[in-house]
């Protein structure tokens, strides 16, 4: 990858050599010792900052500093690049941690006493998507899931039962549009969006070699893309209509006041809809991508995970307080208030909302989301949408084939 190895072997050599301030003003006491802690979820801020503060009573020989900005990944390459890294950083799962990590920049987790604590499944997730042998750089924190809610009122309404294969979600769409209503409320204005329902498609119709495959150019995106663009297409059949003059908000706003029977959204979004509707009797099902309901994977992913930097001066420390998330308590702290999912093995009682999911959860019956795998110069979401206002398709190859061998040269 050329801009990889251009762009990280700078940011390797300056991050390995000395450290020239603390990233955010710590006012260090000589007698404890500090660590920072990089969140790219400014809207995770205040549960860190009480978890650090209860981290700090039980460790009253350490100062926690939580940096939480907006903007984060941009300031994070930059002090990578100025050789001033955090001790500890937390990232989703991209293309942009896989990039530090092979760039040598975090430490080795694989095997840590605190990756133990990690569900499998999100252990071999994060080994696909890094591509070295198995190793892991970072520690699996909360997860996410991609789906789609309902409104259960409506559905016993229609008469409705939970689709479990695609005919079957078609044939739902079908019914609720014959009864005067609207199946989906789709805000493509904002692309990003558009992943809600392109993940769990691309992501059932592919497999963890698929990624590595097309570098090896042994599969296609052609051949494994054709029908998930299809179904995506087939999906703005069944909205409000003019998807590309509504964003985020008005949908998940909209469907929370009774515009749509059903949403394509993750679990983030479920605070939102319950605050505009308490009353909301609210589920949540797996995406059903598939023709054979034995198939259907449930689309997840690392929402939160954290590493170590080589560079800490403090990496014991660091352990530690990564030791103190994991704690039964503390994880729960941590997903009640973000309505996250726990990547940590441990006893964790989902939302209401969320029941139509566990069983796919607890029995490991998951799919990666392929944003995972993306370099962001591909910009995916952007294609499709542009894909879905001119249907050139032969286009929309071009640019993923075109970005993807750029960005895997080597």
């Amino acid at each position: 990858m050329k801009t990889f190895k251009r762009v990280f072997a700078a940011v390797l050599t300056a991050s390995l050599c000395a450290v020239t301030g603390a990233g955010c003003s710590r006012g260090e006491n000589s007698d404890k010792k500090a660590i920072e802690v990089f969140v790219f979820k400014p809207e995770s801020v205040e549960i860190f900052q009480e978890l650090g503060a209860k981290f700090e009573k039980e460790n009253p020989d350490i100062k926690v500093y939580v940096n939480s900005p907006g903007d984060a990944y941009a300031i994070l390459k930059a002090r990578m690049v100025k050789g001033n890294p955090p001790d500890i950083v937390g990232l989703d799962a991209t293309q942009t941690y896989v990039d530090y990590a092979k760039a040598e920049i975090y430490e080795d987790l694989t095997d840590s006493d605190i990756i133990k604590k990690v569900k499998p499944s999100y252990i071999q997730m994060l080994a696909d998507m890094e591509g070295m042998d198995g190793k892991v750089h970072a520690m699996p924190f909360a997860a996410n899931v991609t789906g789609i809610m309902y409104n259960i009122d409506k559905f016993e309404e229609l008469g409705l039962s939970v689709p479990t294969t695609w005919q079957e979600l078609t044939e739902v769409c079908e019914t609720i549009q014959d009864a005067g209503e609207t199946p989906f409320y789709l805000g493509y204005k904002e692309d990003w969006t558009i992943n809600s329902a392109w993940n769990p498609l691309a992501g059932n119709f592919t497999t963890a070699d698929f990624y590595q495959n097309v570098t090896d150019k042994t599969e296609s995106f052609e051949e494994a893309y054709d029908e998930p663009l299809r179904r995506i297409l087939k999906l703005n059949d069944y909205s409000q209509g003019d998807v590309f003059s509504f964003n985020y908000n008005n949908a998940t706003v909209g469907f929370a006041n009774g515009e749509s029977v059903m949403y394509m959204q993750g679990n983030w979004a479920i605070p939102m809809i319950l605050q505009t509707n308490p009353e909301m009797n609210l589920g949540m099902f797996p995406f059903p991508a598939m023709d054979d309901a034995q198939d259907n994977r449930l689309c997840a992913s690392i929402d939160l995970m954290f590493s170590i930097t080589k560079s800490s001066k403090q990496p014991k420390e660091a352990v530690r307080f990564l030791e103190f998330l994991t704690a039964q308590e503390n994880v729960n702290m941590y997903m009640e208030d973000q309505f996250g999912i726990p990547a940590i093995d441990c006893e964790f009682e989902f939302p209401e909302a969320m029941e139509g999911v566990v069983e796919d959860f607890e029995e490991g019956n998951i799919v990666s989301s392929p944003q995972a795998y993306y370099p962001s110069e591909m910009k995916v979401p952007a294609t499709i949408q542009t894909y879905m206002i001119d249907g050139d398709k032969d286009k929309l190859f071009r640019q993923f084939n075109t970005t993807w061998q750029d960005a895997h040269e080597e």
